[in-house]
This record gives structure tokens, sequence and C-alpha cells, in this order.
């Protein structure tokens, strides 16, 4: 967005399609979350949620102290693309984290894998 900040329109039509893609993405992370948690899914319920609140606190404080440096409202943008990476990387590592897991042990890792698995004798 911030290189195209000064075309409206544009900008106006990325704003909405980063909206539509944190809706999306939401449900899928609550998903992901609950799918690993079993028994303690209350506790990790709340903290998935306090995430998500730290982050719509922290993402606005990093904006307004990119704006005021004097990179201005296309300086925003730059830090929403840094948070987008970076959760990128937390998704890649989720990947890799649970793959390994399950090379190493042969266990399931989600609990509808552990209702489905094979009783132990």
């Amino acid at each position: 967005m911030s290189l195209t900040a000064h075309v409206t329109w544009v900008t106006i039509a990325l704003v909405v399609l980063l909206g539509a893609a944190n809706f999306g993405v939401t449900p899928a992370v609550n998903a992901r979350v609950f799918s690993i948690l079993g028994e303690t899914r209350t506790l990790g319920g709340a903290v998935n949620i306090a995430a998500f609140n730290v982050g719509i606190a922290v993402a606005p404080l990093a904006s307004g102290l990119v704006i005021n440096t004097g990179l201005g409202l296309a300086g925003a943008a730059w830090i929403g693309a840094a948070f987008g990476v970076a959760h990128m990387g937390s998704v890649l590592l989720d990947r890799h984290l649970t793959r390994r897991h399950e090379a190493g042990t042969g266990e399931p890792t989600t609990v509808s894998e552990l209702e489905h698995a094979p009783a132990a004798s």
C-alpha cells in the first residue's frame, strides 16, 4: 500500500482486501490453536485471544511511531508488511515443529487425530 498510497482507489481496494484477509485468518488461527490444545482449550483460547488483543494494541502504536518519524501514512503500511512477514514466520515455524514432532514420535499432534487414532493395547 505504501507504493500506491498516492492513488486513492487502489489504496481503498487494498484496504478492503486486507480486511477481508484478516476476517478469514482469525477463525483459521483459532481452529489451529484449539485443534492442538486438547484438555487445555479454555486456557489456550484465553491466551490466543490475549495475543490478538496485544497485536491490536501494538500495531497502531508502532504505526503511530513510524508516522511521527516523518515517513507519513505510507510508513504505516510498511509496519503492516513487517507484521505480515513476522506472522508468516510464525506459521512456517509451527509447520516445521509439527512435522518434526510427527516424524520423531509418530504421534498425532491434533485433538482430531487423537480421537481417530487406534487405541493402544
